[in-house]
């Protein structure tokens, strides 16, 4: 009968090591996964701005944006004076318009995913002349 109790006993105990190390293996995963959504969205984003940046350089003008639009991104994006004569500096900043929950629920700042600065020209580089930013 001893015997048997300790059986039983060494059973449980393993049932409940491995129902343990079962559950840290799957919230371990579902980070990763979470981790790996948040990657694609950021790259999405990191595209979508250098998309943006193409086109301001380009002179395209940003008329027709709804077409463009990513679902539940927002891209803002505005010209800067630089210290350097005929260039403006670029910016184009990426929002996630959806967050993950993860974010400080304080803010109601949706997150900044992505963010591009980079010179141009006061042309654009698009042959259409731009009104040139100055300080």
């Amino acid at each position: 009968m001893n015997q048997r109790g300790s059986v039983l006993l060494e059973v449980l105990l393993a049932t409940a090591v491995f129902s343990f190390a079962g559950i840290v293996v799957l919230g371990v995963v579902d980070g990763a996964v979470a981790d790996g959504a948040r990657a694609a969205r950021r790259s999405l984003a990191m595209d979508v701005a250098r998309s943006q940046l193409a086109r301001m350089e380009a002179g395209i003008s940003d008329d027709s944006q709804d077409d463009r639009a990513v679902p539940g991104l927002r891209v803002e994006s505005h010209m800067e004076p630089s210290d350097f004569p005929g260039l403006a500096l670029a910016v184009v900043e990426v929002y996630d318009e959806q967050p993950d929950g993860r974010s400080d629920e304080a803010s109601n700042d949706p997150p900044r995913l992505a963010v591009l600065r980079q010179l141009l020209r006061g042309d654009g580089g698009g042959g259409t002349e731009r009104p040139e930013v100055s300080r």
